[in-house]
C-alpha cells in the first residue's frame, strides 16, 4: 500500500513538473515575440557592394548586423561575379553581379583608399547605383563609401560623414556638408565614419526598422559591448604626431588614384604583396625599388625605403 501511495505521489509531482515546464515553454515563447516584433519597415533585400581594395570590416560589420534581421535576404555584389580582394588581399566568392540586380531594400557600400576613389570615376557603377538608389528604402555608406555615394550625386547639399581622412574629398570634390559624427542620415541616406562605425551605423538603422528591443537582441548575440584597450581611434583623440603621420601615409597611398600620371598599373613586379606592411599590389602601387635585377613594388615610398633598409631580410622571409 506504501509503494502504491509513493508512485502516487511521484506520479503527481511529475505532472505538475510537466505543466510548469510547459507554462515556462509558453512564456519563453511569447518573451521571443516580444523581442522580435514585426519591423516597421518591411526590409526585403539588402545588397553589399564589394570591389577589388574595399575595407572588409566595413562591409562585414554590417553584414553580421542585417543576417539577424529575419525574412532578409542579404548577399554580395560585383560589378562582376567572381573572387573580390579586399585591401588586405581576403578572397570572397561573389556570385552576383550589379546586371542581376534591379532593385533593392538597402544598399550599403563600403569604403577603402585609392581603388575606393578610383570607383568614383567608373560611371557604368555610379549609373547602377543611382537606379538602385530611385527604389532604395535606403541607401548607405561605411567609411569612404560616401565618395561613391557623392560621386553619384546623392549627397549633395546632405548631411554625411566618412572616414577621418576622408572628409575633405566627400566636401571639396562631392558638396556634401560633413559631421563630425560617428554616423549620420539625411532622409533616407545613412553615412558613417571609419571602419568600425559601420557596425554602430548598422544597429541604429536596425532601430529605425525593428525596434530597439530587436537592436538591443542583436547587440546581445553580438556581444557588442565595446571596451578598447586605450582611448582613441580618432582624429580628436588621439596624438597629433600619429594622425599627421598617419595622414602622409594615406597621401602616399592615394598619390596614384588622384594623379593616374604616375601609376605603376602598366609594370610587371616580382612581388604581389607589400614586402613591408604585407598589402597586396593590387591595392595600388606607390613605389617601385629595383634589386638584383628584380622590380618590386610597396604601396608607399616609407615601405620602400624599409625594404631597402634589410632587402634580404624581407626576400628570405617572404
Amino acid at each position: 500500500m506504501a509503494i502504491i501511495c509513493f508512485a502516487l505521489i511521484a506520479s503527481c509531482k511529475n505532472n505538475n513538473e510537466e505543466k510548469k515546464a510547459t507554462v515556462m515553454d509558453t512564456r519563453n515563447v511569447e518573451t521571443m515575440s516580444e523581442i522580435y516584433p514585426a519591423p516597421k519597415v518591411a526590409i526585403k533585400t539588402v545588397g553589399i557592394l564589394l570591389y577589388d581594395g574595399y575595407s572588409s570590416l566595413d562591409a562585414m560589420g554590417p553584414y553580421s548586423v542585417f543576417i539577424r534581421l529575419m525574412g532578409t535576404h542579404v548577399f554580395f555584389i560585383g560589378k562582376h561575379k567572381g573572387i573580390i580582394e579586399d585591401g588586405g588581399g581576403l578572397k570572397v566568392q561573389v556570385d552576383t553581379s550589379i546586371d542581376e540586380v534591379k532593385h533593392l531594400d538597402i544598399l550599403l557600400i563600403p569604403g577603402g583608399l585609392a581603388q575606393t576613389y578610383e570607383q568614383t570615376k567608373d560611371e557604368e557603377l555610379l549609373s547602377w547605383v543611382r537606379s538602385i538608389d530611385s527604389t532604395s528604402k535606403y541607401t548607405t555608406s561605411v567609411c569612404t563609401g560616401s565618395w561613391i555615394l557623392g560621386a553619384a550625386g546623392l549627397l549633395k547639399d546632405k548631411e554625411a560623414t566618412s572616414h577621418w581622412y576622408g572628409k575633405k574629398i566627400l566636401a571639396n570634390d562631392f558638396g556634401a556638408k560633413v559631421q563630425n559624427e560617428r554616423y549620420t542620415h539625411s532622409g533616407k541616406y545613412w553615412t558613417s565614419a571609419g571602419v568600425s562605425a559601420g557596425i554602430d551605423m548598422s544597429l541604429a538603422l536596425l532601430n529605425e526598422i525593428a525596434g530597439e528591443k530587436y537592436t538591443k537582441a542583436v547587440m546581445l548575440d553580438l556581444e557588442y559591448d565595446p571596451q578598447p584597450p586605450f582611448k582613441g581611434g580618432s582624429e580628436n583623440n588621439s596624438d597629433k604626431n600619429m594622425v599627421e603621420g598617419m595622414r602622409a601615409l594615406y597621401d602616399e597611398g592615394m598619390k596614384t588614384a588622384l594623379h593616374p600620371e604616375l601609376s605603376f598599373k602598366n609594370l610587371k613586379f616580382d612581388n604581389t604583396k607589400d614586402f613591408a606592411c604585407g598589402m597586396p599590389l593590387t591595392a595600388g602601387v606607390g613605389d617601385t625599388a629595383h634589386y638584383k635585377g628584380k622590380l618590386y613594388g610597396f604601396c608607399s615610398t616609407g615601405c620602400k625605403n624599409e625594404f631597402e633598409k634589410h632587402p634580404e631580410q624581407y626576400l628570405t622571409s617572404k
